[in-house]
């Protein structure tokens, strides 16, 4: 398997072209029809029944929005807290499991309580650490705090992008030293120095998101497609342009079929 890695302070600008086709009057290509899947474990069901993806799980991202299709991400469990909308969460300590089967959209209906029902296009997932000055300067840009001096005019992707179905899910692996998994007080402290109003959860030493890419090379980014949870890309470093490429994602959503 091959990894793109780069170290914790790069910068990744990443362009992509997206067509789209059509004949005659077909449904939207962005919406699957309903889905038929739902003989599974509670745990393994979205909010609205359909059953999470079993075939073709791995770690490999599309080579390409034209290329190879790329794998699905398997349906990770963390401990954290989930965001509703995009205001800002209440670190209290009452954590709950979090799946990435919550935002999994099969049938782009949008999930009860999640960013307005609007449907979930993409799912971008995040690996942070507190030792890590890129990350904490990713994450205001997110949020829409300045607790790092990287975000004076308050951007905030997650509002930002929320009406266009883009969810945010961050896992934090390291505190504030290097190697040493994050414990529920990195998390809370994270979440309030960073005002964070997306759903954020624990990874301490990657243990579920370790496969992806290089411990030391964080912060990793990566976009799901909610429909499939398809892997569309994987890329270790900050990308200061990251809502103009998680857009370029939504876009080819709309315009390609999910993984079949």
């Amino acid at each position: 398997m091959k990894h793109l890695l780069f170290a914790s302070s790069a910068v990744v600008v990443t362009s992509l072209l997206f067509v789209g086709c059509s004949s005659g009057a077909p449904p939207d290509p962005g919406v699957n029809p309903p889905s038929q899947t739902t003989d599974c474990a509670a745990a393994d069901k979205n909010p609205y029944g359909a059953c999470y993806p079993t075939t073709d799980i791995g770690t490999q991202a599309r080579t390409g929005p034209n290329g190879i299709s790329g794998n699905r991400i398997a349906n990770y469990a963390f401990t954290g807290y989930p965001a509703t909308d995009v205001t800002a969460l209440n670190p209290d300590g009452t954590t709950k499991v979090v799946r990435l089967g919550d935002l999994f959209d099969p049938d782009q209906k949008g999930i009860p309580g999640v960013i307005g029902g609007v449907p979930i296009k993409i799912i971008h997932l995040v690996v942070s650490a507190v030792w890590c000055n890129p990350c904490n300067q990713e994450t205001d840009l997110v949020s829409g705090a300045n607790y790092s001096g990287a975000n004076p005019g308050g951007t905030s992707w997650a509002k930002e992008l929320a009406p266009l179905g883009v969810v945010f899910v961050q896992a934090l692996d390291d505190g504030a030293v290097t190697g040493v998994g994050a414990t529920l007080n990195d998390l809370n402290g994270w979440i309030t120095h960073h005002a964070v109003n997306f759903t954020d959860v624990l990874d301490p030493n990657n243990q579920n998101l370790g496969v992806f890419f290089d411990a030391a090379a964080i912060p990793f980014n990566a976009n799901i497609d909610a429909r499939s949870m398809e892997i569309l890309s994987g890329e270790v470093g900050f990308d200061t342009n990251g809502d103009s490429t998680i857009k370029t994602w939504v876009n080819w959503v709309g315009t390609h079929p999910a993984k079949q």
